[in-house]
């Protein structure tokens, strides 16, 4: 069982482009939607789409992405087993399967954060929440595609522990550079558990970024050595981290500094391989989807490269400069 969950309606965009690539790549799977508050027109667009919407459990009290150990539970405790978590900001290009079906249950499998992803390889996580190091994992957690089974269980419940504290709580409502590094966010609780001696036993496998998944975030977040590997096919899954295509921002407002940021993520929005991906899908969106037509004069020209992945190098490369140096001068832009 795959499922999808969003409680945001300028969200639910992505949530049936994750639903109708699913489907057109992976026919057979079980695709599930879980959408509090489902509007009738969303629930004859499932059905017309082989989707099923179900109610989300009562035991639900969190939001946005603190939510996954608790659906993940519920749907365990229903007898799916196992189960997949699907990011409604992902789109699979081929077949699934393959990426999970040669790993046994009593694998949980994530993916790969970005490259640039702070903290790689380092105990930090797991020390941050007061725990035992157990192992270092070699890349950080990213938690858009996450697959668990039941044994899981008792790691599903220390999660959902964990964001259901008021230190995860009062961090969530800090800016994000002052936030501690292990409760900036879900994935950064999984993983310090995940590196602790009381789960460093689980078996766990990560989808490779840039081999089986492109994390797009910003234009380097798919690094220019990874863009040219997939110059001749895509990965299997591409996810919009960030500010997403159908959601762009506004232009010719504020000071420079701001249009020319917003100049920037618009040409983002242009090139990345995500609009690629979901053009296939958006016919049967029900819905205007005039965002996969490039809104800059400098996406419509590079827009006629053929290979969507080598689209954005230019930009890219740019991207990857200023990260470098922000880097190199340890400019903070992340929890240390």
């Amino acid at each position: 069982m795959v499922v999808l969950y969003d409680d945001r309606p300028e969200a639910l965009t992505g949530l049936k482009l994750a639903a109708l690539s699913l489907r057109a790549t992976s026919p057979g799977l079980d695709i599930r939607a879980m959408v509090p508050g489902a509007s009738d027109r969303f629930r004859t667009w499932a059905t017309a789409h082989g989707i099923t919407v179900m109610d989300a459990p009562d035991s639900l009290r969190a939001t946005g992405w603190d939510v996954k150990p608790t659906v993940l539970m519920h749907l365990l405790d229903e007898g799916a087993d196992p189960v997949l978590w699907f990011d409604t900001d992902i789109i699979a290009t081929r077949d699934i399967r393959p990426l999970l079906d040669p790993h046994p249950g009593e694998v949980l499998i994530a993916a790969e954060e970005y490259y640039w992803g702070y903290h790689q390889c380092s105990p930090v996580r797991t020390t941050t929440l007061g725990l035992e190091v157990g192992r270092v994992l070699p890349r950080s957690i990213n938690s858009g595609v996450l697959r668990v089974s039941a044994v899981h269980r008792p790691l599903l419940e220390a999660w959902a522990a964990v964001l259901a504290t008021p230190e995860y709580a009062a961090a969530q409502d800090a800016p994000i550079p002052r936030r501690p590094i292990a409760y900036l966010g879900d994935q950064e609780v999984l993983g310090g558990l995940l590196g602790s001696s009381g789960y460093s036993g689980v078996p766990l496998v990560q989808l490779r970024r840039g081999v089986d998944i492109a994390q797009c975030f910003g234009p380097s977040g798919f690094t220019v050595k990874e863009r040219w590997a997939a110059r001749r096919r895509l990965p299997a899954l591409v996810h919009a981290m960030g500010r997403k295509p159908w959601s762009r921002p506004e232009r010719g407002t504020g000071g420079l500094r701001r249009r020319l940021g917003s100049e920037w993520e618009q040409l983002h929005l242009d090139l990345t391989p995500f609009v690629s991906a979901a053009r296939p899908h958006v016919a049967d969106l029900d819905e205007p989807a005039d965002w996969v037509e490039p809104a800059t004069g400098v996406g419509r020209l590079f827009a006629h490269v053929g290979s969507p992945a080598l689209r954005e190098v230019p930009l890219a490369l740019l991207d990857t400069a200023q990260r470098g140096v922000r880097r190199a001068l340890r400019i903070r832009q992340v929890p240390a």
